[in-house]
């Protein structure tokens, strides 16, 4: 063994370990915390109606919320999505103060009793600790790969379960597997689970066999269910991304969009408390008891309205929890039609937490690591069977009709595509400044033809660029246009005006789109907001960066 793999081997266990223990504190503090606010708070205004305890529980978490935000001056909260992007960048760096900041924006909204998640920020936070660790013990691990294990660490411990968060890690966040990888992520997992096991209580309100019915049903009635739950997925992210929208097409102010939450969720809760907050307990009472059709299709319907306006006017937080619920809300409707029709009765929860785990494989895009999670939870391999049928089913539905996730959905918002991996995001990412070159030859209009001829012959060119006194591209000058031309002529009857030129802000990905059927020796480069003549490039140079780029993310994901 060399002193180098040793090193690294070293390295790895102990990032591993630290991110482990303190992916571990935590998501129990987190979800604690939230527990003995909300019960708190619960207590204290008991002889309250529900809307004044909900307009006094957000309207305070706003308050914290903004102060948050003005402190920490943070322009947009960093989630999951930003997760992904930095797993898909060489730099990988995330902004710790503003994971920081959005982190605990979330633990407000959550304990203030907005509809909102708790896992998605503890992955962000997870990840955040990753990138801290890596600035300040400035440690020699790719930084997408500690990422990992920060993420694997908090959903291993937010839900007991240490081969979902290895799986979740590389499926949903680094979105390739490699066992260089695979050591601190699982080290991470593991710890996160050992520790949380050995400090606080491990047990899980699903952990127990389910025989109530024979697989070879469920599975068929998985079959029949798929395409309901997916399109349940669907109409949860759409509701999210449309209201996210909603404040700047209306051009509401910050507080004008909080106070249209805090009314709206307030409401909403009156009517429909079991939707308020992260909704363990109600995920739990879904399992547990048989739900009446009128009152699954409520909740689910008022979960996603809740989720939608938390989350789009002004509160901040994770959409996995909300989309358990939504999903065993959907789970609970299909178990109530079949009960009704008398097609299949159904006396267990098994629909429930298929319903559970392939809405929200879809959301996140990460169906294994919801079939893990299943396992896992319930410890029975036939359910984790069946739902494995639902949850592909759900997927495929809702990645033709909507994409692979609602991380890639926002951030293909913001213009970055994840679907090409790493290489599209260098290429989009990676601009020409390194390429340009400002040595080309160039003419002024009044430039007559001998002279740019001679002046070509002389450096031996055959291409030339016309330019304005004030620096302003013109055109292209191609010497075989000058060949039989009078000496005295002026050289702007001559040039190429519809020649290909590319904008300096351009990425390599677009110039290699743009250059794909060129012809010739360079390519002129223009600004494009004053038009003013940059430089060029040319395709010997444009191979070669894409090379390097290549092999970058070759030695990233590389064994």
């Amino acid at each position: 063994m060399t002193l180098k793999t040793l090193h690294l081997l070293l390295t790895s266990i102990i990032v591993g370990i630290l991110l482990g223990f303190f992916g571990a504190t935590a998501a129990h503090y987190f979800r604690a915390g939230i527990d003995f606010l909300g019960n708190t708070s619960k207590n204290y205004f008991q002889n309250t109606t529900g809307f004044f305890f909900y307009f006094c529980a957000l309207s305070l978490s706003a308050f914290i919320i903004t102060l948050i935000k003005n402190g920490f001056k943070v322009t947009r909260w960093h989630g999951p999505a930003d997760t992904i992007f930095a797993a898909h960048r060489i730099d990988n760096e995330l902004d710790v103060k503003t994971g920081v900041a959005s982190t605990l924006a979330a633990f407000v909204s959550a304990a203030g009793g907005a509809s909102v998640g708790q896992y998605g920020p503890l992955v962000h936070f997870g990840a955040t600790l990753g990138a801290f660790f890596k600035a300040t013990l400035n440690l020699s691990i790719t930084t997408n790969v500690i990422l990992g294990g920060g993420v694997a660490a908090a959903i291993s411990a937010g839900f007991n379960a240490p081969l979902a968060g290895i799986i979740f890690a590389h499926e949903a966040i680094l979105r390739h597997f490699s066992p260089k990888a695979l050591a601190p992520i699982a080290l991470a997992s593991g710890t996160a689970f050992a520790v949380h096991s050995y400090l606080w209580d491990t047990s899980t309100p699903f952990l127990q066999s389910y025989t109530a019915m024979e697989i070879g049903p469920m599975i068929l009635i998985s079959i029949t269910a798929g395409p309901f739950f997916g399109l349940v997925a669907l109409l949860f992210m759409s509701a999210v991304l449309l209201f996210s929208k909603l404040p700047s097409q209306m051009g509401l102010t910050s507080f004008q969009s909080l106070l249209i939450a805090i009314t709206g969720l307030s409401a909403i809760g009156t009517f429909y408390p079991q939707v308020m907050g992260i909704g363990t307990l109600t995920i739990l009472d879904l399992t547990n008891t048989n739900t009446l059709l009128l009152v699954a299709l409520s909740i689910l319907i008022a979960k996603i309205i809740a989720t939608a306006l938390s989350l789009g006017f002004g509160f901040f937080g994770g959409v996995f929890s909300p989309a358990l619920l939504v999903g065993a809300a959907a789970g609970a409707v299909v178990t109530a039609v079949l009960n009704y029709t008398g097609l299949q009765s159904f006396q267990g929860p098994e629909l429930v937490i298929c319903g559970m785990a392939a809405v929200a494989g879809a959301v996140i895009g990460a169906p294994l690591s919801m079939i893990i999670i299943v396992l896992e939870l319930t410890g029975s391999y036939g359910l984790a069977l069946a739902s494995t049928v639902g949850i592909v089913i759900t997927t495929m539905t809702s990645s033709q009709l909507f994409g692979n996730s609602i991380f890639d959905k926002q951030l293909l918002n913001r213009g970055i595509d994840i679907s090409q991996g790493r290489m599209g995001v260098r290429l989009m990412e990676e601009g020409l400044l390194s390429i340009i070159s400002v040595n080309s030859l160039s003419f002024e209009p009044d430039t007559k033809v001998h002279v740019a001829k001679t002046q070509m012959i002389h450096h031996e060119i055959t291409e030339a660029y016309v330019v304005s006194i004030d620096g302003e591209y013109v055109g292209k000058l191609n010497l075989r246009s000058l060949v039989f031309q009078g000496p005295e002529v002026c050289i702007m009857e001559f040039i190429d005006k519809e020649a290909l030129s590319i904008k300096s802000d351009a990425s390599l990905q677009q110039v290699i789109e743009a250059a794909a059927n060129f012809i010739g020796e360079t390519i002129p480069i223009v600004d494009r907001s004053t038009n003013r003549f940059v430089g060029t490039i040319n395709e010997g140079d444009v191979f070669k960066l894409y090379l390097e780029l290549q092999g970058q993310t070759i030695d990233l994901e590389k064994p």
